[in-house]
């Protein structure tokens, strides 16, 4: 399931996102893999971020769903992407069932489905494949990060297609690391008034809490939406925060101040 990690910073004019390389293919591969190469924080716009965790191609699909729908007036918006996103996600889910459950066990889709069990409410084998129907999982969440006019927001997208808003909290994880990162990032205190540079060490410190869990790699991408664009965390700014990663949650003044001016190098 992999992480995906999102913070809100600045007094709500920034926000860090961070999320693993692990990459899950399913049937009939069945694989984990982790290129060094491959991002999973994906760009909707300048200023909007997308990170999901799970099987790598419901994500690319839900993506490619998503970004031709992205007119001007819901680019504006971080909360108009997002429901169109949760909008990709149910359909996209409901496709997945139609293909895994409907067509191969009745060869119907849903609205004929629906018409079955009109029809049939008492029926034995129409009742075994609704309660399949509401088992089904796509096992995949999506984050999405991101600042407009009125500041910086974090939704989540989950199972079965549920939109939340992360606007309290200021940070949010998915993934089946999700837990030990939230933890991680209670442990901070991490509040939307924080630094920028105290919100990526803890965002960083979240991702390595994280890779305790199954499915969670070991290597990490960070991204940084600020000043109305985005841009990726580099080889020195990761290299910074290894040598700064600790069991607890706080930084030394020395590491404070060398950390500040790599974020501060790499978001000009």
């Amino acid at each position: 399931m992999t992480v995906g990690i999102g913070a809100i910073c600045e007094d709500g004019k920034s926000v860090v996102v961070a999320a693993d390389k692990m990459v899950t293919f399913g049937s009939p591969m069945n694989l984990q893999t982790e290129p060094p190469a491959l991002k999973k924080i994906t760009e909707l716009t300048e200023r909007v971020l997308l990170v999901f965790s799970g099987n790598t191609a419901d994500g690319e699909e839900i993506i490619s769903a998503t970004r031709p729908q992205l007119t001007d007036e819901i680019k504006s918006s971080v909360g108009r992407i997002a429901e169109v996103v949760k909008e990709c996600y149910a359909k996209h889910k409901q496709h997945r069932a139609e293909e895994t459950i409907l067509k191969p066990l009745l060869g119907a889709d849903f609205t004929r489905f629906q018409a079955l069990v009109a029809e049939s409410p008492a029926s034995q084998i129409l009742t075994q494949v609704l309660g399949a129907l509401m088992q089904h999982n796509l096992n995949t969440e999506v984050l999405v990060a991101g600042v407009d006019d009125s500041g910086a927001h974090i939704f989540a997208v989950i199972h079965p297609g549920q939109l939340l808003p992360l606007a309290t909290t200021g940070f949010g994880a998915i993934g089946s690391g999700g837990i030990h990162a939230a933890v991680r990032m209670s442990l901070a205190q991490h509040t939307k008034s924080a630094s920028l540079v105290e919100t990526m060490y803890n965002v960083y410190e979240a991702k390595r809490a994280s890779e305790v869990a199954p499915g969670v790699g070991k290597l990490t991408d960070i991204a940084i939406i600020r000043n109305g664009k985005f841009c990726f965390g580099g080889t020195e700014l990761l290299s910074t925060l290894e040598e700064a990663h600790k069991e607890k949650p706080a930084l030394s003044s020395v590491e404070l101040e060398k950390l500040k001016t790599v974020c501060n190098d790499c978001t000009k």
